[in-house]
């Protein structure tokens, strides 16, 4: 069986055309088929969810207290304590719910998509929508999304390292008859290279990568250094609470001589206030909005812990081509022979004309547009009086240019029969395609890549004109012109009879030899608009710059310099044949000059990766950009890889985040946005610590100073509720500081817990410690108790103070809240009232505050009683001295800073 009719048997198996399915049949399959794709694992139902949250230990404690409490008689306490319990976990419960809701749509935001031949047109779908029978467009750098067997292979090689674990390509060729390894291409893989087609024969479950899921579904999730961290001032705090609350329990029985019940209530409220069990909840809550915030802005982060790095990154290694510019390549300009031509028009759309403004029309430009007509994979598609490439946007410019011509591209293709193509790659930097001519049986190879490459297999120039032909580069390089270099060559006699009846294998190297130059295009791809600003703030910040491109080095130089990239005279263009001269040393040397600019031009992957390495090696947090194949070890191997979302799928799985419109402005709206969610988790965890100390030094002062107890176990619970989960929420919201990105990037090995934070948090919380007992002692004495005096818990007097202790207790932390929105700057200035949800917190946590002691009900069930109109002014002014103790520290410490510096 030939392999002619061996493909036409396959199709008909299939039911299936080279043209592809129609959409109505398309339809019907996916209805029986279902949608690509695997099925996730069964989800916890809401109830399982729910009884999670009783997990911790400290609640475990806490309910265990509760049945101690209902034995012992105190069933009052023991329902008031249950219902706190189970508030707790309803907010975790709901907190947790929207933070998964919120992920799980933007996995939906980065679904993949695929090409097909639909109709008998290619159309791009989302890979989920694609059923057996439908014919698949493979390209380099995408990802296989079905099972398939190949029906036209042009040097196409997948990895499969996610079936088999071997990072090694694997060569493909085409449907024989047989189905075998070498025709079978499976979902999951990656096209690594080349180009080809194929019938999808097996989705979704059905696949291999399906068999592999049904087998294991259960995904361990990464947590972030800062998740760790915080688990880890967890760890610390509980151990601390436990010997904190052991000695509590001893001299509460033995010295107090207290009930073992009411004793172990009052050890465990005392646990469940220091220990702030909802941290790591609330720090995934905190990174979940911080993700969601980014996906309104264009970036679909991958992985939470990308989050807070991003606020760290210190180097952007960013491409040139559709980061730093628009990536709507358009040809202004022509070289052929001695002559140039300017093209009119923009974008993709191909109203315009060629204007030779020197020299005459000739065969050398019809062959050159031929050239970039025939080797070449774009189409065009008008959609809504708009044009748009489908494949990649260099080949679509080089299509409008031709459409622009004389030449007709559509009697091109029918004259011309596609023999085979050498695809692209960042090694020879080079396209080529053969093809036959159909009237003559003559056999072509046509060319398109770098002009230098492109030159090295051209025969027939003299020096003089090889030295003109790379002046003219130069020229139009400085231009800011991205150059691609024509060439062709009709294949010898002997060649041509040795390729149709296949008795010799040919190598790609030896055909293209012996080339004749065509002519060059100079396209201008220009700045995107908004990169400019984005550049200045990110140089602002103290980020450094680099770019890292495939491009000549005077074409990124023109870019760089327009964009602010370059703005010394002191600045380096290094290409990938110089960087291979010098050592790691000596590049580690001349990445270490803070004031050194560079430019990475004509750059393979090993340089881009190289130069990632060695930026790693020197401490940096490098954020790298990419959207090839080739981009992928780079950006595997950086801090945060940026995949752009019009780029491969290979380099959007080896990546962390992807900005879905490219720009590079994008990259500096995200690390604010990372800055901002690490600053706000400080101030979060500045926030509880502080107020956790406040409420320990009321405890422990009021034991050493032999007084009793400010605060009841009831009341000790009331306030970890409604002051820590409201306002520390809100913190974890606000919006970013001003001054965010005038500061340094923070070191990588940056502790939350640094001394000065920990003093600040020190001197805030028993400050707010001393004010409570000094006010629960003034309120006792101005009821006539005298110092060592016993109160029975039920005594008026102990429950006036004790609710003037708790009032207090919880105003100065809703004041205190406010200190939390900025470590040096003055609550003045630092716009208090922009936070609408931590006003809101405050207010409702106030509120409910009031209830608890005015309300008559809850009066009885919580031993609390009213406060005069005097004594709530007393309390509102009190409340606001933290601010006033935390503005000195502020006013000293910038002081300080100020004698220090330079």
């Amino acid at each position: 069986m030939n392999q002619e009719t061996a493909l036409e048997k396959l199709l008909e198996e299939h039911h299936s055309t080279l043209n592809g399915l129609s959409s109505i049949e398309a339809k019907k399959r996916l209805v029986l088929a279902g949608p690509n794709e695997l099925k996730a694992k069964k989800r916890k139902s809401f109830l399982v969810q729910f009884l999670e949250e009783f997990k911790d230990l400290m609640v475990i404690i806490l309910i265990l207290a509760t049945v101690l409490a209902f034995i012992g008689g105190e069933t009052t306490d023991a329902l008031i304590i249950l219902f706190i319990v189970i508030l707790n976990a309803t907010i975790g419960f709901i907190q947790k719910f929207k933070a998964e809701r919120a992920i799980e749509a933007l996995k939906k935001m980065i679904a993949p998509s695929a090409k097909v031949l639909r109709d008998g047109e290619v159309k791009k779908i989302l890979a989920r929508d694609i059923v057996p029978g439908d014919i698949l467009i493979l390209e380099e750098g995408e990802q296989i999304p079905a099972d398939a067997i190949l029906l036209e292979a042009n040097e196409l090689q997948t990895q499969e390292a996610s079936l088999n674990g071997e990072s090694t390509a694997i060569e493909k060729n085409t449907y024989n008859g047989t189905i075998k390894a070498e025709n079978t291409l499976f979902m999951g893989t990656n096209v690594v290279h080349g180009t080809g087609r194929a019938i999808a024969i097996k989705t979704g479950m059905d696949t291999e990568m399906g068999k592999i899921a049904t087998l294991t579904r259960e995904t361990i999730k990464d947590k972030s250094p800062l998740q760790k961290e915080l688990q880890r001032i967890g760890l610390f705090a509980g151990k601390m609470t436990f010997v904190i609350c052991t000695i509590l329990l001893l001299f509460g029985i033995f010295i107090q001589k207290r009930e073992l019940i009411e004793t172990l209530l009052f050890a465990t409220s005392v646990a469940v206030a220091a220990v702030p069990e909802g941290l790591p909840a609330t720090i995934t809550i905190a990174l979940a909005m911080g993700v969601q915030r980014l996906a309104k802005n264009n970036t679909i982060v991958k992985q939470l812990s990308s989050v807070e790095t991003l606020g760290a990154t210190t180097v952007i290694c960013s491409d040139k081509t559709g980061t730093l510019t628009k990536n709507e390549m358009t040809v202004e300009e022509v070289y052929f022979d001695e002559s140039s031509a300017k093209v009119e028009g923009s974008g993709y759309n191909p109203e315009g004309a060629i204007k030779i403004s020197t020299g005459e029309n000739s065969s050398t430009l019809e062959l050159l547009l031929r050239t970039a007509g025939l080797c070449n994979n774009a189409n065009l598609q008008e959609e809504n009086g708009r044009w748009n490439v489908v494949g990649d946007p260099t080949e679509g410019a080089l299509i409008t240019l031709v459409k622009k011509s004389t030449v007709d591209l559509d009697s091109l293709k029918k004259e011309y029969q596609k023999l085979h193509e050498y695809a692209f790659d960042s090694t020879r930097k080079c396209m080529s395609v053969l093809y036959e001519e159909k009237s003559s049986g003559k056999i072509f190879i046509f060319v398109k890549g770098a002009p230098h490459n492109v030159l090295e297999k051209c025969a027939h120039l003299t020096k003089e004109r090889q030295t003109q032909i790379i002046e003219k580069n130069n020229s139009m390089a400085k231009n800011a012109l991205r150059v691609l270099a024509f060439a062709y060559k009709e294949l010898s006699a002997e060649d041509q009879k040795a390729w149709k009846e296949g008795s010799r294998t040919f190598k790609k190297e030896d055909l293209e030899k012996g080339l004749s130059f065509l002519g060059f295009t100079g396209m201008i791809d220009p700045p995107r608009s908004e990169v400019k600003e984005a550049i200045r703030l990110a140089k602002a910040a103290g980020i450094k710059i680099y770019v890292i491109t495939g491009d000549h080095g005077l074409t990124a130089e023109a870019i760089a310099k327009n964009l602010g990239i370059i703005t010394h005279e002191k600045h380096l263009i290094l290409s990938g044949e110089e960087l291979n001269q010098i050592s790691d040393i000596e590049l580690k040397n001349l990445l270490s000059d803070k004031n050194l600019e560079i430019i990475f031009s004509r750059v393979s992957p090993e340089h881009k990766l190289r130069v990632v390495s060695a930026l790693k090696e020197l401490g940096e947090i490098v954020a790298v950009t990419g959207d090839g194949v080739n981009d992928a070890p780079a950006l595997k191997r950086s801090d945060i890889g940026v995949a752009m979302g019009s780029g491969t799928d290979v380099s959007k799985e080896a990546a962390n985040m992807i900005l879905t419109d490219d720009s590079f402005s994008t990259i500096v709206k995200a690390i604010k946005e990372g800055r901002t969610i690490y600053e706000n988790l400080k101030k979060f965890v500045f926030f509880v610590f502080s107020g956790n100390i406040g409420e320990l030094f009321t405890i422990f002062g009021a034991i050493v100073l032999n007084l009793p107890a400010p605060l009841t176990a009831i009341l000790i619970l009331c306030v970890n509720l409604f002051t820590d989960i409201l306002p520390a929420l809100a913190l974890a919201l606000e919006p970013a500081e001003e001054n965010i990105m005038l500061k340094k990037p923070r070191a990588s090995d940056e502790k939350i817990l640094s001394r000065a934070f920990l003093f600040r948090m020190f001197y805030n919380g028993s400050f707010i410690g001393i004010v409570v007992i000094s006010t629960f002692v003034f309120e006792l004495f101005q009821n006539g108790w005298t110092w060592g005096e016993t109160l029975d818990p039920e005594n008026y007097n102990y429950i006036k103070a004790s609710s003037t202790a708790f009032v207090i207790l919880v105003m100065m932390q809703m004041a205190h809240a406010f200190n939390a929105k900025s470590e040096t700057i003055s609550i003045l200035k630092s716009g208090f009232l922009k936070n609408t949800k931590l006003l809101m917190a405050v207010f409702i946590s106030i509120a409910i505050t009031v209830c608890i002691v005015e309300i008559p009900l809850l009066q009885g069930y919580l031993h609390t009683t009213g406060l005069s109109s005097a004594n709530w002014f007393t309390i509102a002014v009190t409340s606001l001295s933290i601010i006033v103790v935390e503005e000195l520290r502020k006013w000293i410490s910038t002081q300080k800073t100020r004698l220090q510096s330079p």
